[in-house]
């Protein structure tokens, strides 16, 4: 059985591609870059990621050189579970906050962006119940366990409720005086503008660049794949900062249309992902060489070759595969001649 999941072995001749987005990520120099890595589903989007990401990882520093650190992630695992525009902040920050404290430098000022993203949070939390009570509706958040609560209370309250009812009023208190710690002095667009300006002087302390993976936006709910650009847009365009964001164009067109319902512009739909993404790479599509290259591969990877032949076949086949415009093929005679015993049973299955 063949494993269908991402990789940072290439098979398919990505490296290339990959090598030339980490490329663009080093001649930056600090300035900010967005990346889109656009494709189809199941065209290898994840794995040019990963490859960019191991790319980025082994390359050796120049002198002056900063040292990427790497955030990645996967809206679709928050789907349901926590707000992805959140969930994004607080990944970002927690790696900060890793770094900082491994690095033993500019822990206050990482400290500092988790008290405001906590704010944030914490007004998103509260503000959406508010208005939702206001609006005549019940609420979602956490009030919504005791709104649900005192419907209840109607019709009689035992032991096990009143217990359930301090619970839940602990819990919403912690939402509204944990996490917005009783900052009435302050307002969502001084928190954010703040924010952005702790996180620049985090990492030039920090002295790296921090390079977010994001990855199967387009498998989310439009509602999610919405939250998640708007995060990415809190964090863009702030000095060493990287986004690589692979999505299928048309599942984010269908997010942003559904975002936007009613508005006929279909060139507002283009323009919204356009204008967060600078430099957009689309997954190059397979030819015949490669197809049957990643066929070849995949035999050799079953095998009982060792190891260090797998590798050495592989890396011959994609230095092949890089000179097919040349004219140079990639057919048994040549994977043959990358080891001089190969198993017959792995003959056989070539022939076939």
């Amino acid at each position: 059985m063949w494993a269908d999941n991402e990789t940072e072995r290439d098979f398919l001749n990505f490296s290339g591609v990959a090598d030339t987005v980490a490329e663009i990520i080093v001649q930056t120099r600090g300035r900010p870059i967005s990346i889109g890595v656009s494709g189809a589903w199941g065209i290898g989007k994840s794995s040019l990621i990963k490859l960019t990401q191991a790319s980025l990882a082994k390359r050796r520093r120049e002198q002056d050189e900063r040292e990427f650190i790497f955030v990645e992630f996967n809206a679709w695992l928050y789907q349901g579970y926590d707000d992805a525009r959140a969930a994004l902040m607080d990944v970002i920050a927690t790696k900060l906050q890793t770094e900082a404290e491994k690095r033993e430098t500019a822990v206050d000022k990482v400290a500092g962006i988790l008290k405001r993203v906590r704010w944030l949070r914490g007004m998103k939390l509260v503000a959406s119940d508010a208005a939702a009570v206001a609006l005549g509706l019940p609420p979602l958040g956490v009030l919504g366990g005791i709104w649900d609560l005192g419907k209840r209370a109607l019709d009689g309250v035992d032991q096990a409720e009143l217990d359930e009812a301090k619970k839940k009023a602990g819990e919403a208190a912690e939402a509204a005086g944990g996490l917005l710690a009783a900052r009435a002095d302050t307002s969502p667009p001084r928190e954010i503008q703040a924010l952005r300006d702790s996180f620049e002087e985090a990492l030039e302390e920090l002295g790296v660049t921090l390079v977010v993976l994001i990855d199967d936006l387009d498998r989310c709910l439009p509602s999610t794949t919405i939250s998640t650009l708007e995060a990415i847009r809190l964090f863009l365009f702030l000095k060493h900062t990287a986004f690589v964001i692979a999505a299928d164009n048309d599942m984010i067109k269908h997010a942003v249309r559904k975002h936007f319902e009613g508005v006929p512009d279909d060139l507002l739909v283009t323009n919204y992902f356009d204008k967060l993404i600078q430099v957009p790479i689309r997954v190059p599509a397979l030819g015949t060489q490669e197809v049957r290259a990643y066929m070849m591969l995949l035999f050799v990877e079953n095998s009982g070759l060792t190891e260090d032949v797998k590798e050495k076949i592989r890396a011959g086949v994609c230095l092949q595969l890089r000179q097919t415009w040349q004219g140079k093929r990639v057919d048994r005679a040549f994977v043959q001649s990358l080891h001089d015993d190969f198993p017959e049973e792995l003959i056989g299955s070539r022939r076939s």
